[in-house]
């Protein structure tokens, strides 16, 4: 007994089915249903089975992170090469523009940490130069310079210049080296200086209630030759503001 609906059968009526020799109902390369490989992907083919404009991921190398950036931000945060960092954080900004190379954070970085970094440097330096400027030393001092006085817990004086016609708390009357009677500055400063100054000079220094001080670099070991300063202040303590000699 033959099958009605075998579409193999020759001796059956097509009865209304479609193309009886494909079985799925497709003509071979119509593309249509579901046999058809054509336009199995909209817009993609072969060349691109992403199709649809996607991006193929294969198509384009990883980007490097730019060493240059990385380096600058390293020495940005030393504090003497802070001036090369941020050189090449510079540097870095245009080589990391427009996504051409990974790590502009580094150069942003580099770039800003380096200026900040210099500037701060450029200002210690300054400091420590005008500080060398105006610390008064045996070495350096003169008769006629004012000065400001500290003494330290330890009895250490240190003393800094300052413009005779500004407050200031003392005044450099004498410098010299110590001779034969280097112990009398130990035990009397205030004379040995006295007995150095123009007797004109000691005069105006001892009736105007001034108090003469003697400083050396070792008090406590005091040999023929060391330098020392006598300065004068304010019998009372209070601040001088025009030269005293």
């Amino acid at each position: 007994m033959s099958n009605p609906y075998d579409p193999y059968n020759p001796s059956q009526p097509n009865q209304g089915q479609p193309n009886q020799g494909q079985p799925y109902g497709s003509e071979p390369g119509s593309g249509q249903g579901y046999g058809g490989y054509g336009g199995g992907y909209a817009g993609g083919g072969y060349d691109n089975p992403y199709g649809g404009g996607a991006p193929n991921p294969y198509g384009e190398a990883p980007k490097k992170t730019d060493a240059v950036s990385i380096t600058g931000f390293v020495l940005s945060l030393t504090c003497c090469l802070s001036v090369v960092g941020a050189v090449l954080g510079f540097i870095g900004l245009g080589r990391t523009k427009g996504g051409k190379r990974k790590g502009r954070w580094a150069a942003i970085s580099a770039a800003i940490i380096g200026v900040l970094g210099t500037l701060a440097f450029a200002g210690i330096i300054v400091a420590v130069v005008i500080a060398a400027k105006t610390v008064v030393t045996p070495d350096n001092a003169e008769a006629g310079q004012c000065v400001n006085v500290d003494t330290d817990d330890d009895d250490n004086v240190s003393m800094s210049k300052k413009d005779c016609d500004e407050k200031h708390e003392a005044e450099i009357v004498y410098v010299g080296k110590a001779g034969e009677d280097a112990s009398a500055l130990e035990s009397e400063a205030g004379n040995v200086c006295v007995d150095r100054l123009d007797p004109e000079d000691a005069a105006t220094l001892t009736d105007g209630g001034y108090r003469i001080n003697a400083v050396i670099d070792d008090p406590a070991d005091i040999s023929t030759g060391d330098k020392f300063i006598c300065y004068a202040e304010d019998g009372g303590g209070a601040d001088l503001t025009e030269p005293i000699l």
